[in-house]
């Protein structure tokens, strides 16, 4: 339920700080509950300030309920995309597990891919390093999982 705020709420609480409240106004107070809110935190502000002399001045009561009501939004927004923000970790989670399964089910095709587009760069660098081509097939395939795991853990983090 969206809480109401009134218009009227200030001119409610200057009134009753001076001390005389109209008629209209008075009504007003008996039947909104904003305004009955409002003036519930501002005498208990007021209490406050009785009991801690030493306090110089408290912080307007409008301002202190305003920030409560703020709080209480950000929280209620927070609620509200929790759902968002579950779905869209699931759907990075089996993403990656897509990825896995598929790059598993077709090495065979991605190793002989990966061999043919890379060509004598693959046969260069296994000459140079003392990887055969299935073993510098499988450090880059590493390489990528490692990316694409902390891509994954970078945005899991982040939220």
């Amino acid at each position: 339920m969206k809480p109401t705020i009134c218009d009227k709420e200030l001119e409610v609480l200057r009134e009753i700080r001076s001390g005389s409240l109209s008629e209209a106004l008075r009504q007003h107070l008996a039947t909104c509950t904003s305004c009955s809110e409002a003036v519930q935190v501002d005498r208990l502000l007021a209490a406050d300030a009785r009991r801690l002399p030493d306090l110089e001045e408290l912080p307007d009561p409008t301002l202190v309920l305003w920030r409560a009501r703020q709080q209480a939004r950000l929280r209620n927004t927070e609620r509200a995309t929790l759902p968002i923000q579950v779905a869209e970790r699931l759907a990075m989670a089996l993403g990656a597990l897509g990825l896995v399964i598929g790059l598993s089910l077709t090495w065979p095709i991605v190793r002989a891919g990966i061999g043919a587009w890379l060509g004598g760069w693959t046969r260069g660098i296994s000459q140079a390093l003392p990887l055969e081509g299935l073993s510098l097939t499988l450090a880059l395939a590493c390489s990528l999982f490692f990316l694409v795991g902390f891509g994954l853990y970078t945005q899991w983090a982040e939220g």
